[in-house]
């Protein structure tokens, strides 16, 4: 919350364009959402107590993380090649199916649908214009 209050302050002399989102309102609407998330999570702890900790290392987990690590190196570094609507889909179908999400057809589905809905949102309403890739 603390970093988020942070970023806020840091971009107060950004500039604002007239239309659409800009350099200014972005990284401070990133950093609203950081602050609501945190103090959601902070009441959510006061109210029913932190939770235990566990000795155990739970490798398995961090495995998955390595692994959607990796894939998101990967997923950036074919961005600008391959485009935003044609690569976004696979992704977030890979990482819903490696967190363990059973219903593929379901994940598919969701994977499509977000990446129409975030593709809209930026290109319409932010109007920050995503990859397309080379092939448009």
């Amino acid at each position: 919350m603390v970093l988020s209050i942070g970023v806020w302050v840091l971009t107060a002399n950004l500039p604002t364009p007239k239309r659409g989102i800009g350099p200014g309102q972005y990284p401070r609407v990133i950093a609203s959402t950081l602050f609501i998330l945190g103090l959601v999570q902070f009441l959510s702890n006061i109210i029913k107590g932190y939770p235990k900790q566990t000795a155990a290392v739970q490798w398995k987990q961090i495995g998955r993380a390595g692994l959607l690590a990796l894939m998101a190196f990967v997923y950036v570094r074919l961005l600008k090649p391959i485009g935003f609507p044609l690569l976004t889909p696979f992704f977030l179908y890979a990482t819903i199916v490696l967190f363990g999400y059973k219903k593929r057809r379901t994940a598919a589905i969701v994977s499509i649908g977000a990446t129409a809905v975030i593709f809209l949102l930026f290109n319409v309403v932010f109007m920050v214009f995503l990859p397309v890739g080379r092939i448009f």
